[in-house]
């Protein structure tokens, strides 16, 4: 509908106007929208464009501030009149990178939500049987599954095999939806500007501008094992894969952020319990569940609440082992030109390389608890709303902290 509004007829919907300093746009013609956006305030331009665009000669832009965002089509060759065209040689990483970095930023939860939506839209536009044929095949792969545990002797039931099936089908799907995306991803700078391609079916094009934004480096458990990880900026990965040692030199080269080699100020080890103490207790409680459940006569035979008892026990086991792996990785480097601050958030590790002059406020509290051990967190607010902590350090060992 947008592609029909805003582009084919987009000269009775749309007018678009570019000037030095401002972009405005109006939508509509009985109810209409001014959007009026000063380019001294834009801070990413994405070029997105689809199967269906390219066929029909159309791009969608999608103008960035860190407030707010515009959206508007073009055709094909309209040149954007606020962008410069990028000359330097691209950076490209191999396709295992690209592979390792799709993994890396690959999402159970999103997963689901992928392959819900999908079979939602499949039932609507072929009808119930393509949505039952799929729910077949699932529920078909959990029993073979079933039945070649019960051969070794495992007995699982049938709700925990098709949950995990299901699950294995939504991340796979969202895994090649996401390798899809960022095939053919390719970097280059120029000036304050870098802009990074990528995309086999949908085109993407993003242009980032480099004015004081945050790097970050995400690592889940995986990343954190092999020791590679992808680097974001403005949301959008810009390397997807790239080990510690090389990461400075990475930041440094696409997003000017010079990575100083300062003292790093970890937490200490009898901090432990801090890091983990959500999960452990939900491990405790899910445990202590699982055992009124053998207990109890009435809710022996309730396999539905058992495998969900289980389900839970795991994933609180694992983040417990998460928490614990981020805790000894997590900290805050204070350098001359750059804070670099590692933190847990979920289940990922993410560091956060922030110059100095994008801080625009530190904040160190203190619990009662910690008030006692002598430990603080540290909180650092940037221009763009992002709000990294670093959690359970000595207050003692933290540059600037304040008087008792």
């Amino acid at each position: 509908m947008n592609l029909l509004l805003y582009f084919f007829l987009r000269k009775i919907f749309v007018k678009l106007d570019f000037t030095e300093k401002y972009i405005y746009q109006r939508k509509g013609i009985i109810l209409r929208c001014f959007s009026v956006m000063p380019l001294s305030a834009v801070v990413r331009v994405t070029v997105e464009r689809s199967l269906i665009m390219r066929i029909f000669g159309a791009k969608k832009i999608t103008v960035f501030t860190v407030r707010g965002k515009l959206t508007f089509y073009l055709h094909k060759n309209e040149p954007l009149p606020f962008l410069h065209e990028i000359r330097s040689v691209p950076l490209k990483p191999r396709f295992l990178d690209v592979m390792f970095g799709a993994f890396a930023d690959t999402r159970a939860l999103g997963g689901i939500a992928l392959l819900a939506a999908f079979l939602r839209r499949l039932s609507k536009l072929f009808g119930g049987e393509y949505f039952d044929g799929v729910i077949s095949a699932i529920s078909d792969t959990a029993e073979t599954l079933t039945n070649a545990l019960s051969v070794l002797h495992i007995a699982v039931p049938k709700i925990a095999a098709v949950l995990a099936v299901f699950v294995l089908a939504a991340w796979s799907l969202a895994f090649a939806r996401k390798l899809l995306r960022l095939a053919n991803l390719r970097s280059a700078r120029n000036g304050n500007l870098l802009r990074v391609q990528s995309g086999v079916i949908t085109l993407y094009e993003h242009t980032l501008v480099l004015n004081s934004a945050a790097a970050v480096s995400v690592s889940p458990l995986s990343a954190i094992l092999a020791k590679r990880a992808p680097v974001f900026l403005r949301g959008v990965m810009i390397y997807p894969a790239v080990s510690k040692a090389k990461s400075a030199k990475l930041i440094r080269t696409l997003c000017d952020i010079p990575i100083d080699s300062s003292l790093r100020i970890k937490p200490p080890r009898s901090s432990f319990f801090g890091f983990c103490a959500v999960p452990f207790w939900w491990s405790v409680g899910l445990s202590a569940a699982l055992v009124l459940v053998y207990i109890s006569e009435r809710l022996r035979s309730a396999m539905l609440l058992k495998t969900a008892l289980y389900c839970g026990l795991i994933v609180s086991m694992y983040a417990v082992m998460v928490s614990l792996v981020c805790m000894s990785r997590s900290g805050l480097t204070v350098g001359k030109r750059t804070v670099k601050l590692s933190m847990r958030r979920g289940l990922r590790l993410f560091a956060y390389s922030v110059p100095r002059g994008a801080i625009a406020e530190e904040t160190v509290s203190q619990s009662a608890f910690q008030r006692r051990s002598g430990l603080c967190h540290i909180r650092l607010a940037t221009a763009e709303c992002s709000r990294p902590v670093a959690r359970h350090l000595v207050r003692k060992e933290c540059p600037h902290h304040p008087p008792t």
